[in-house]
C-alpha cells in the first residue's frame, strides 16, 4: 500500500521489505524448502506460487525490485485469500506496517491459523512513527488516501505516542493470541 513508501530518514519501508523478503526467500530455498510471494495493494496483484527451484529466486527478485507502494491496503483480504488458496500447511510471513483494523487483522490471522498455517509477522515501522519527535508545525498526509491535516506536533505528541503505543501493543497481542511470531522492525535497523 501507499504507506509502505513512508520514510523519515532511512530507507523507505518498501526498500526494507524488499531486502527482507529477498533474503528470507533465498534462505528458504537454500535449505530445500519452497518459497512463494504474494504482493498486495488493494488486492493481491502478484502471486508467485511456491517452488524449491533456485532459478525461481531471480524472478522473485525482479518482482520485488519492481514493486512500488501505492493505493490503500488490501492486506486483510489478501490474508484470507492466502488462507484459502494454500492447501498444504505453510509458514506465512507477513511484512507490513499493519495499518488496518486490528480486530479484522485478528480475524485474518485466525483464519490462517485455522487452516493450520504457521505465521510470522514482521511489523515494519519507521522510527519517526514511534518517536514522533517533530519540532515545528507539519502537514501530515495520508499516503494511501491522500487526506491531510496540519498540526502542531508539540500539542499532539503525547496523545499520538499513547495511541501508537496502544496500537502496537494491540497488534502484538492479536499476533500472540493466534500463536504468530511477532517481530517489531524499525527501518533504521540492519535488516
Amino acid at each position: 500500500s501507499g504507506s509502505m513508501g513512508f520514510s523519515a530518514a532511512d530507507d523507505a519501508r518498501i526498500q526494507f521489505a524488499r531486502k527482507l523478503a529477498a533474503t528470507l526467500a533465498y534462505l528458504i530455498i537454500d535449505q530445500g524448502d519452497a518459497a512463494g510471494l504474494s504482493v498486495c495493494k488493494e488486492k493481491i496483484h502478484i502471486e508467485i506460487p511456491p517452488t524449491r527451484r533456485a532459478a525461481h529466486l531471480n524472478y522473485m527478485f525482479e518482482v520485488l525490485a519492481k514493486t512500488e507502494p501505492s493505493g490503500e491496503t488490501g492486506l486483510l483480504e489478501a490474508l484470507h485469500t492466502i488462507a484459502e488458496k494454500v492447501n498444504q500447511r505453510a509458514l506465512v510471513i507477513i511484512l507490513s506496517d499493519l495499518f488496518c483494523d486490528t480486530n479484522a487483522l485478528a480475524d485474518a490471522l485466525q483464519h490462517l491459523r485455522y487452516r493450520k498455517h504457521d505465521i510470522a509477522v514482521f511489523h515494519m515501522l519507521d522510527k519517526q512513527e514511534i518517536d514522533f519527535d517533530f519540532e515545528r508545525p507539519h502537514r501530515f498526509v495520508d499516503m494511501e488516501d491522500k487526506t491531510s491535516v496540519v498540526a502542531e506536533p508539540i500539542l499532539i505528541a503525547e496523545e499520538y505516542r499513547a495511541a501508537m503505543k496502544e496500537f502496537m501493543e494491540t497488534v502484538q497481542k492479536k499476533c500472540h493470541d493466534v500463536h504468530a511470531d511477532y517481530h517489531l522492525i524499525t527501518t533504521d535497523q540492519d535488516y
